[in-house]
């Protein structure tokens, strides 16, 4: 969903909930098509919702190898599919235009549409809309979304996103797949001409975005104190970070006066450079953002400060992966979907200590 329609996500939270209900009074579930030659799959949500989400694709073009499968996306996670493969076309929706929306919808009919959206009420009301035979898609407590489907998947808040994903695929037989659909030719590729990374570096990624961003983010004092004890071990530091980012970055950057030994990429790198910065890293230690699923799918070794973030719900997987959290007991793992953050919640990101990331790293080998 786009991440600053303020006003949208008030309209999809208040009008969306109501009007699928009204839909699911009139709309007749229809039969699966016994011929299947095209999918589409609604990808709205963050970057790593969409790296995720991309373990679909393996599955179906296995189940069903002809098939033409359409991703339809918004314009703030379109980027990712430049690192994504297995599919074979990609439609950018202006979702916050329902009309516009529609008409583009209707350009490009399929057999069946996947919506992998688990709250947002206008990727259901998009569904219904589309010219499909058949549709699937997540039934969410409370949310009145499984009303738009005709076929709706029980969302758990008790298992990892990937498998509620993959389960996106029991009605059509399919089995699922943990492999996720990223490209992995990103190591060989033309190093980034704007970044001199001719030493051994770690990728330090801080910033989050989203609501309350700030309450999923590590305090700066121990950035600072991580990039000295990194820089200790003969490593030099890159930072990571979007365009609203680049600032913090830099103040960053003059706070640690590493001079060579420290590079900006904040606002400078496509996806697909920070991709090869990423595969050429010695490691990444990331909030749980989008940045932090793309190492871990890269087979970075990666570590992930989460914090309020639930890591049996959106933790990184992988064999080179390590998740630092702050228990409940703590006062932290109460994210499930992103937005249940208690009234007048402590921001518990201070309670990983610095400590605990270099004892990460060294268990997966990066540092002695």
């Amino acid at each position: 969903m786009e991440r600053n329609a303020g006003i949208l996500r008030k309209i999809d939270r208040y009008v969306g909930t109501s009007l699928l209900f009204l839909i699911g009074l009139f709309r007749a579930k229809r039969n699966k098509p016994k011929t299947i030659t095209t999918i589409g799959i609604f990808a709205f949500a963050a970057i790593g919702d969409s790296i995720l989400s991309s373990s679909l694709l393996p599955a179906l073009k296995k189940e069903f190898p002809n098939i033409t499968i359409i991703i339809f996306c918004s314009k703030a996670n379109a980027a990712i599919y430049s690192l994504i493969e297995g599919f074979d076309q990609l439609i950018i929706l202006p979702i916050t235009n329902p009309l516009k929306t529609r008409s583009l919808l209707r350009q490009h009919p399929v057999d069946i549409i996947i919506d992998t959206s688990q709250w947002f009420h206008l990727g259901a009301l998009y569904t219904w809309l589309t010219n499909s035979r058949w549709s699937i898609g997540f039934k969410t407590k409370n949310q009145n979304r499984h009303y738009a489907y005709d076929e709706a998947v029980v969302h758990s808040d008790q298992i990892h996103e990937l498998e509620n994903f993959q389960a996106l695929l029991l009605p059509l037989y399919c089995a699922p797949s943990k492999s996720l659909a990223i490209r992995k030719d990103f190591k060989n590729a033309e190093p980034c001409k704007f970044a001199k990374l001719d030493s051994p570096y770690v990728v330090l990624h801080p910033w989050a975005s989203g609501t309350n961003s700030g309450m999923r983010e590590w305090p700066e004092r121990n950035w600072i104190d991580l990039a000295s004890r990194l820089a200790q071990n003969g490593l030099k530091i890159v930072i990571s970070g979007s365009n609203v980012d680049q600032k913090r970055a830099n103040n960053l950057f003059y706070q640690l006066n590493f001079g060579d030994a420290i590079e900006v990429i904040a606002g400078k790198a496509t996806l697909n450079e920070l991709s090869n910065i990423l595969c050429n890293a010695k490691a990444c230690v990331s909030v749980n953002t989008g940045v932090a699923h793309l190492s871990a799918a890269l087979e970075v070794p990666t570590v992930v400060l989460n914090g309020p973030t639930n890591s049996k719900r959106w933790g990184i997987r992988g064999k080179k992966t390590m998740n630092l959290d702050v228990s409940k007991e703590q006062g932290g793992a109460f994210l499930s979907l992103g937005f249940e953050y208690p009234r007048n919640a402590d921001n518990v990101m201070a309670k990983i200590s610095c400590e605990s990331v270099i004892s990460a790293l060294v268990d997966l080998g990066v540092i002695n």
